[in-house]
């Protein structure tokens, strides 16, 4: 199978991409997402499949929802101003005082699933356009699966719903459920019950920029970049004084993302490297031989894939939960995204 060649010339023109798009977790820092997403979808991109996690996964169901519905700038504008006006504290955490007296969080999910019946509707188009949502979930009682090859016990899930999963009320609740388990942090909110997974928590735990998931199967192969939105800088300065209480759990998150995806990027990049370099060798060595070695690597259908990092110059104000009590915190978030968009998308 040839290798993919891009250059720069191929990258003029944002609007004839197709993308895998990843949304990793962020807590109250999701706003910097939507403004994010507000830019790139205004832009015209074709969105073909939504990876994501933790909050990531409330936005990437919302914005599931729209490009269903062929209303995807409307409904990324919705998310901003979901973000804006509706993301205090008292609208996202429900205390729960069965899980708090059971130890297994301090909040339960039912104001997170009522944000999103109220605000994800089962699409009025029939088909609407094509959309495959893949939410990241870690079941607590783990899953049989592989690791390195390997069957083994994982505590990563990833849950499919293609565009139908948008067309019914019945359809959407699972999603829903998918969703709130993928952005259930632990200690803040208690397990989330999936069926056939039992209770799981964030994905972000295991997984927070999935970008193998994102290039999987018949719609990965169809991609021409994937764009990763992250709300972690690139180096995590060291935080000085105590770590306790909400900052502690949202430091917690942070190391988390920041660890995660700083490997899944470079693996990325290690194999564009390497994908380039066999492509190098074609001339010399010959189509045959150079396939040998791709089937050997089992890379026969693995291709040089353009990836798009969107994430904040410096550090975003505030910590993890900040954003929940400070409206102007979140509005701040939001144009950082907007301005790290442009700034990126401008010379892509």
């Amino acid at each position: 199978m040839p290798l993919v060649k891009r250059t720069a010339c191929d990258s003029v023109r944002v609007a004839a991409k197709r993308i895998a798009l990843i949304l990793a977790g962020a807590v109250a820092k999701g706003a910097f997402e939507a403004g994010v997403v507000q830019e790139l979808v205004h832009r015209d991109v074709r969105i073909a499949r939504i990876v994501a996690t933790s909050s990531g996964a409330l936005n990437g169901t919302l914005l599931a929802s729209g490009v269903r519905a062929r209303a995807v700038a409307a409904t990324a504008d919705r998310l901003v101003e979901l973000w804006t006006d509706h993301a205090e504290w008292n609208q996202i955490f429900h205390l729960s005082i069965a899980d708090l007296f059971r130890r297994e969080g301090i909040f339960d999910d039912r104001k997170v699933q009522r944000l999103l019946r109220d605000n994800v509707k089962p699409s009025a188009l029939r088909p609407g356009d094509d959309i495959e949502l893949r939410l990241v979930t870690a079941p607590l009682h783990g899953t049989r699966g592989q690791l390195a090859g390997e069957p083994a016990t994982t505590f990563e899930s990833v849950l499919d719903f293609a565009g139908e999963s948008f067309d019914s009320a019945a359809a959407l609740d699972a999603v829903f459920v998918a969703a709130s388990a993928s952005a259930a942090l632990p200690v803040a909110f208690a397990p989330v019950d999936v069926p056939a997974l039992g209770p799981c928590v964030d994905g972000g735990t295991v997984n927070n920029t999935p970008i193998k998931w994102a290039l999987e199967g018949p719609v990965g192969e169809s991609v021409d970049a994937v764009v990763v939105v992250t709300t972690t800088v690139q180096t995590l300065p060291p935080m000085t004084g105590e770590i306790r209480g909400t900052h502690l759990v949202g430091r917690l998150a942070e190391l988390l993302i920041n660890e995660r995806l700083y490997r899944d990027l470079r693996e990325g990049e290690r194999v564009n490297e390497q994908l380039r370099a066999l492509g190098a060798l074609r001339p010399a060595l010959g189509d045959a031989a150079i396939d040998q070695v791709l089937a050997a690597l089992q890379w026969q259908r693995r291709r040089e894939i353009e990836i798009v990092t969107l994430r904040p110059e410096v550090e975003l104000a505030g910590s993890a939960f900040s954003g929940f009590f400070n409206r102007a915190l979140r509005e701040q978030y939001i144009a950082a995204g907007r301005a790290e968009a442009n700034r990126v998308l401008a010379r892509w």
